[in-house]
């Protein structure tokens, strides 16, 4: 388990540490009329403003949506991961990741957990996974990070 939550904080820090260099590049400009070609400067000079808040918006909706996607929950499961209790799910596979199945990679699989019947989605590092496979997982219950532990 210890690989796959390496990658969900460090993934969570460099969102982190971008989201800060965002912050304080906000009120600079980035887009500069000066350091464009000769024949778009005009068109950039006029609507540079624009331009920056355009690009801005953008950037910061792609930081909102992946600080609410990854961070807040990872930073919920941090005192999961610090007490190792995390949660069981048996059941077959509904859904699964078709990328090269010969390569171990991070991969996104449904289970249809026998005690609940409910579909749990849950992001794991293995080789290729099939439809209808069984297997045990612990999986943390906020971010949905977890390892496979047996696979029949």
């Amino acid at each position: 388990m210890d690989g796959i939550i390496a990658y969900l904080y460090i993934e969570t820090l460099l969102l982190s540490i971008f989201t800060i260099w965002f912050l304080c590049r906000v009120k600079k400009r980035w887009i500069r009329w000066e350091k464009i070609v000769p024949d778009m400067r005009e068109f950039v000079k006029r609507n540079e403003k624009r331009i920056n808040m355009i690009l801005k918006g953008i950037v910061a909706s792609f930081l909102i949506l992946s600080f609410v996607d990854v961070v807040i929950p990872a930073v919920q499961d941090f005192p999961i991961v610090m007490s190792e209790n995390y949660l069981e799910v048996e059941g077959t596979v509904t859904e699964w990741n078709y990328s090269d199945e010969e390569k171990s990679e991070i991969r996104v699989i449904g289970i249809m957990d026998n005690k609940t019947n409910k579909e749990i989605f849950v992001t794991v590092y293995s080789k290729g996974i099939h439809k209808g496979e069984y297997l045990k997982v612990k999986y943390l219950p906020h971010s949905k990070y977890g390892e496979i532990e047996e696979n029949e």
